[in-house]
């Protein structure tokens, strides 16, 4: 799936600069991590050997509109998602079906972007709506990125922020 920036919003010639960088976003995730799933999660910072690439599972993006545009893009392995899934909606991995599993991973991500959103000064920023897919998203035209990798337990999950140039 390709998400093109030109959907999400143009960017004002007083666009903000980003309200976060790689260390804040993680910081973010860890947090929202920590209050709905719990459990262990290290941040792998730019120095650490990078977790390994997801190719197949989940991934969810949501995009940032108004005076600061960006997309949000997380990947997570099928496992993990599940995982996820099960603490999120307090039911057993077995009762889990990909509607549910959908929605939690888009739960997940509507709060580290709304907390994102909340970093910026505007009041006039929008939060799109989560889609969710099949791993990998892509964005389309040149941007600037950030990168949030993190090791669950043996499994990689990757945090993105895409912005227009």
């Amino acid at each position: 799936m390709t998400i093109d920036h030109d959907t999400v919003g143009e960017t004002s010639p007083t666009a903000e600069l980003s309200p976060v960088d790689a260390d804040g976003l993680a910081e973010i995730v860890t947090f929202v991590w920590d209050v709905f799933v719990g459990g262990d999660i290290a941040y792998l910072p730019e120095s650490a050997p990078g977790t390994p690439k997801i190719d197949d599972g989940v991934c969810t993006s949501i995009s940032i509109g108004g005076c600061w545009t960006a997309t949000i893009i997380a990947r997570v392995s099928d496992e993990l998602a599940r995982h996820i899934a099960a603490s999120l909606l307090g039911m057993d991995h077995s009762e889990l079906d990909d509607e549910l599993i959908n929605d939690a991973i888009g739960e997940f991500a509507n709060v580290v972007g709304g907390n994102v959103k909340g970093l910026l000064a505007n009041e006039g920023s929008s939060l799109s709506l989560p889609v969710i897919g099949r791993s990998p998203q892509t964005v389309s035209g040149p941007h600037r990125t950030m990168r949030a990798e993190f090791d669950v337990d043996g499994h990689p999950m990757t945090w993105e922020i895409h912005e227009p140039n």
